[in-house]
């Protein structure tokens, strides 16, 4: 009788996402997550999406699923870093030489270690690498060396690891959220912020500041994560759903991203926005390295473990 009435309940499940442009290509991921969840589940989970911060910033957010909440969160691992510090690790700087590497690192026995750690704290990840876009700066001016962020006011995520890199390259890193930046920037609070394309377009954040500096300072990854008390008490098929669900998100976003990027930066290029393309990415990569063992409660020697796990065959 018990299984009978488990197999019989339904479940409403809010989402959670600072995204509010609907052409991002995140945003269409979860609206096709909740279609595919609802379709599969034969309507036993219902997916709501609360964009815009609507429900809190990514840190509420999180600590709300932690407490056994029913919800899914589009989240980063800057943020994951303040439960796991070595999640962090995956939204350092310049960590990846490229989408192949970030593959290893996703699939390897290390990074499975990290997200069993977060599991066991109350955070389940249904997807752990939904391609989000490249990270370049916007600003008043061009930064095409370490040097044109001396003493900048920076806008960045609650990110140990965001603000160590920054801080490193020497700027005044300043958190931030999300929905706040664009007023930030228009009162002069900060003098740039560092985002997406698609996320610059989707914020408006272009009717603030006129130049763009491609730094590519990180290959940024969302996970989406849920209670775990929450996961482990549906049924199996239900669990089953909303893991297929998130693999599906994962291909997509890998599909669609870059191309949607692209077509991001060429509508800032009509609007008028100065896209930089000669930064010195050296420069960068060099002096954000600190950065790895700056990060409080950073596994001493992580970062090479990191580099060992992608370039190994």
């Amino acid at each position: 009788m018990a299984a009978v009435t488990a197999q019989a309940q339904s479940y409403n499940l809010r989402f959670a996402t600072s995204t509010a442009n609907q052409q991002e290509p995140s945003y269409k991921a979860i609206q096709n997550f909740a279609a595919y969840v609802k379709e599969k589940s034969d309507g036993r989970i219902r997916v709501t999406i609360f964009p815009g911060e609507q429900l809190g910033a990514q840190k509420k957010v999180n600590e709300m699923i932690m407490g056994g909440a029913n919800m899914v969160n589009m989240t980063d691992y800057g943020q994951l870093g303040q439960f796991v510090p070595d999640l962090g690790i995956v939204a350092g700087p310049y960590v990846y030489g490229g989408m192949d590497d970030a593959k290893k690192l996703f699939a390897s026995d290390l990074f499975k270690g990290m997200t069993a750690k977060l599991e066991a704290q109350g955070i389940k990840v249904l997807m752990a690498d939904g391609l989000f876009g490249v990270r370049h700066m916007i600003a008043d001016r061009p930064i095409r060396h370490p040097r044109d962020l001396k003493d900048m006011t920076l806008r960045v995520p609650a990110s140990p690891i965001m603000l160590e890199t920054f801080r490193t390259l020497g700027a005044r890193p300043t958190e931030i959220t999300w929905g706040e930046v664009y007023n930030a920037l228009q009162a002069n609070v900060v003098t740039g912020a560092e985002a997406p394309f698609g996320s610059i377009v989707g914020s408006k954040l272009n009717e603030v500041r006129k130049v763009v500096s491609k730094t590519g300072h990180q290959i940024m990854f969302t996970a989406w994560v849920t209670s775990t008390s929450f996961f482990n008490g549906l049924p199996p098929d239900l669990q089953k759903v909303l893991l297929d669900a998130g693999k599906a998100a994962s291909e997509e976003l890998a599909r669609t991203t870059p191309a949607a990027d692209d077509a991001f930066a060429e509508q800032l290029r009509k609007e008028g926005i100065t896209i930089v393309e000669d930064v010195d990415i050296a420069a960068f990569r060099a002096m954000t390295q600190p950065a790895y063992t700056a990060v409080r409660n950073l596994t001493p020697g992580l970062y090479e473990q990191v580099q060992a796990v992608m370039a190994a065959k």
